[in-house]
C-alpha cells in the first residue's frame, strides 16, 4: 500500500521486481496499491479490478485448482466508510466461487483495548471500525491474527509524536480458510517504515473444506458445555466494561469476539477428539 506509483514509473518498478505487477496508481506523493507476483510462481491470474482509484483493488487468482480473491486495501486516515463500503460491495457481490482474503492498512483498529495503546482510549476513525466489525460478524470473515494470537497486544504502527501504538494492518479472511491445516498471520518489524510487515501463510489441501463465501454458524452442541458458556459470559462481561461509541458498536465487537472464541474452541475440541480416537490404536 501507498506505492506512490504512476504510469510513468511502471517500467522502473517492473525492471526492479522482475515479475508481474498489477497497479492501481495514486500519484507520486500519495496513495497507490499494487499486487506483485513472483517470477515462475504457480499463480494463475484470472482478473484484476480497480475498485477505488489509488485505494483498493482485487485480484482473482487460481493456485492448484483452488480459487482465491485477494483484495488490497489502503484506507484514508479519516472517519469515513465510503472506501470500505465500495470495496466490500465489489468483493462480496461477485458470482465467482472462491476464498476471499482482504488485507492492508485499514487506518482503524477492530478492538480499542487489544489493538491500541496510548492517546485516546478509542480510535478516532470509529465509523469505519464499527462498519468492519459488523461486516466480520455478518459475512463469514475472520481477523486471522487475533484468532491465532488471542488477546496478545501486538501493533503494526507506531507514532512517536503522539506516543501511540496501533494494529492498523491486518488480514480478514474467509472463515472456511481457518480449517486449512496451516493458516496463520504474523507481524514482523518493518524496514524504513513506521508500519510493520504483516504476513499470511496458508498451506494444505482443500479436501473436505467447503469453498466459497458463507455465513459462519455456531456449533450448538458447544452450548451444552459449562466451560464454553462460562467463557462466553466472561467475554460479554469484559467487553461490556470497555468504552464504545454506541451500543451497536459494542454488540458488533461482542459478536466478533464470541465467534473468534467459538472457532478456536471448536478446533481444540476437534483435535482432542482425534487424539482420543487414536489412543486405542497405540
Amino acid at each position: 500500500q501507498e506505492t506512490h506509483s504512476t504510469s510513468l514509473s511502471e517500467e522502473s518498478w517492473k525492471r526492479t521486481w522482475g515479475g508481474d505487477i498489477y497497479f492501481n496508481h495514486g500519484n507520486s506523493n500519495s496513495t497507490g496499491v499494487a499486487f506483485l507476483i513472483k517470477t515462475n510462481s504457480n499463480i494463475k491470474i484470472c482478473n484484476h479490478v480497480i475498485i477505488v482509484q489509488g485505494r483498493t483493488s482485487l485480484l482473482e487468482i487460481e493456485i492448484e485448482n483452488v480459487l482465491y480473491c485477494l483484495v488490497n486495501v489502503y484506507c484514508p486516515n479519516t472517519n469515513e466508510t465510503a472506501v470500505v463500503e465500495s470495496t466490500f460491495c465489489e468483493a462480496l457481490g461477485r458470482n465467482r466461487d472462491d476464498f476471499l482474503i482482504l488485507a492492508g492498512d485499514w487506518n482503524t483498529v477492530l478492538n480499542n483495548t487489544l489493538d491500541k495503546a496510548g492517546g485516546n482510549p478509542t480510535h478516532s476513525n470509529s465509523n469505519r471500525q464499527a462498519y468492519l466489525n459488523n461486516i466480520i460478524s455478518e459475512y463469514g470473515l475472520s481477523d486471522i491474527f487475533r484468532l491465532n494470537n488471542g488477546d496478545d497486544r501486538v501493533y503494526t504502527h507506531f507514532n512517536k509524536q503522539h506516543k501511540t501504538r496501533t494494529r492498523l494492518d491486518f488480514f480478514l479472511i474467509d472463515d472456511n480458510l481457518v480449517n486449512f491445516p496451516i493458516c496463520h498471520s504474523q507481524i514482523t518489524h518493518g524496514f524504513s517504515s513506521d508500519h510493520s510487515y504483516v504476513t499470511l501463510t496458508i498451506e494444505g489441501s482443500t479436501n473436505n473444506i467447503e469453498r466459497g463465501k458463507g455465513y459462519w454458524k455456531l456449533n450448538n452442541s458447544h452450548l451444552t458445555n459449562e466451560n464454553f458458556r462460562n467463557e462466553v459470559r466472561d467475554i460479554i462481561n469484559e467487553t461490556s466494561g470497555q468504552s464504545y461509541d454506541s451500543y451497536n458498536g459494542l454488540w458488533d465487537v461482542i459478536k466478533m469476539k464470541i465467534k473468534d472464541f467459538a472457532i478456536r474452541y471448536g478446533k481444540k475440541e476437534k483435535s482432542t477428539d482425534c487424539d482420543s480416537a487414536l489412543i486405542p490404536l497405540l
